[in-house]
């Protein structure tokens, strides 16, 4: 099987992440699939943004969870990028699916450090309306929302996210009914993967911006590269 290229947070380079208008770039340009992450806003939208603090991409502060979805339209999400893109505003996941819902793949991280309530059904029930469940893979570092996800849907695929080498990830993937490992890319050696893939479960890397890396991923059989890079990663994997 081909190995897909994933836009990390749209992935477009030179056009700031988590935008609207990086998502369209990432259709444009082709790629397999888009990756990106979700919050709650303090009235309970769906929101996409990386940080729980707006401070480093959106021209205000604090929580996400603090503002509205409405005081946060109200801000820039595209300025600390360029004032090129000083109009991109904070996108809620309604909007990102209306742009990628043709995608082959959309990878939904659930950023839930801090709690979340309702966060997964949200998420869920957004997943539904758009008629998208086969494609979508549900990913992130808190394992225990993964676990609930599966418990409300348990035929939607799901991602361990792991940031450090672990022992037996694989085995640790498979008993808790995870359908991935969302490895770093510098963890992905070829006798995990080799054993993921027996075990029957995607191996997918984040966030491989450079292109001997690149190729690295490619010959060890990896099932997605997720990359800031998209027309690098894709033009490698076409060659």
């Amino acid at each position: 099987m081909k190995t897909k290229i994933i836009g990390h947070r749209g992935g477009a380079a030179g056009y700031p992440e988590n935008t609207l208008i990086a998502f369209q770039k990432a259709v444009e340009l082709g790629a397999d699939g888009v990756e990106f992450d979700v919050q709650l806003t303090k009235d309970g939208e769906v929101v996409v943004i990386h940080d729980e603090l707006i401070d480093r991409t959106m021209t205000g502060s604090g929580l996400v969870g603090d503002h509205t979805l409405q005081e946060l339209k109200e801000m820039s999400a595209g300025e600390f990028y360029s004032a090129d893109f000083k109009k991109e505003k904070i996108p809620t996941l309604r909007e990102v699916l209306e742009v990628v819902k043709e995608l082959e793949i959309i990878n939904i991280e659930l950023k839930n450090y801090l709690p979340y309530p309702k966060l997964e059904e949200r998420v869920l029930e957004l997943v539904d309306e758009f008629e998208i469940r086969e494609k979508v893979i549900i990913s992130s570092f808190n394992h225990y929302s993964l676990q609930k996800v599966k418990r409300m849907q348990p035929e939607i695929k799901t991602g361990a996210l792991l940031m450090a080498k672990m022992i037996n990830p694989s085995d640790y993937a498979f008993k808790r009914g995870f359908d991935a490992l969302h490895l770093h890319f510098l963890t992905a050696d070829q006798e995990i993967v080799d054993k993921t893939h027996f075990m029957g479960l995607q191996v997918n890397v984040y966030t491989v911006n450079f292109p001997e890396s690149v190729v690295e991923l490619l010959a060890k059989k990896v099932d997605m590269i997720i990359t800031d890079e998209l027309e690098m990663a894709l033009d490698l994997r076409d060659e």
